[in-house]
């Protein structure tokens, strides 16, 4: 198997792992409420190695997606950076426990929830300007639209959650992961079916 098809099928494996990871904290930890809780609060507590398994899977699984972009379409380096600081902020966020509601804050907590909101930011930005770069692209280009217009639903859905009320932050950040995920998904599956 050529090496670049290896480092698709590498990151295809890595999101799906965080997908299921997250579907099995649902059942395993009953007492976060899916509403309300963030999924990074399942890295507090009962499992909380699996939730930070999930992070280094998301974010080696976006570390290999920029990878493969990167020898496959010609981009810009606003499409790099704004894929590797989700990749980073993601790791961050692995590393870096976020802090409880009804607990104190901690510094910890703090750079979690920032490095989370800018790699959310920045994954937003990055599906679109990687949008722009497949239109110049013969094997992306039919998602040169879609991707754009995944980005701006995904900017659309980070205002809904980061001004969305308390008690439903969990399922808004849930639509907005739901998105974000399955464009990495796509994408990486059309890394590994041209390689």
């Amino acid at each position: 198997m050529k090496p670049k098809k290896i480092n698709a099928l590498i990151s295809i494996s890595g999101l799906i792992l965080f997908f299921i990871i997250v579907m099995c904290l649902h059942f395993l930890r009953p007492d976060k409420n899916m509403l309300s809780c963030f999924v990074s609060e399942y890295a507090v507590g009962n499992y909380s190695w699996l939730m930070t398994i999930a992070f280094y899977a998301l974010s080696l699984a976006s570390t290999l997606l920029l990878f493969g972009l990167s020898l496959q379409v010609t981009s810009s380096l606003i499409c790099k950076i704004t894929l590797g600081f989700f990749s980073i902020g993601i790791l961050m966020a692995g590393v870096f426990p976020t802090d409880v509601p009804g607990f104190p804050q901690t510094t910890a907590g703090l750079i979690h929830g920032f490095a989370a909101l800018i790699a959310l930011l920045s994954l937003a930005i990055s599906m679109i300007v990687w949008g722009i770069s497949f239109k110049n692209n013969h094997e992306f280009k039919k998602f040169a639209r879609p991707s754009v217009l995944w980005g701006l639903t995904s900017l659309i859905l980070l205002i809904i959650f980061i001004g969305s009320p308390i008690g439903l932050r969990g399922l808004t950040q849930r639509l907005l992961l739901v998105c974000d995920i399955s464009w990495l998904l796509l994408i990486s599956m059309k890394l590994y079916r041209i390689n």
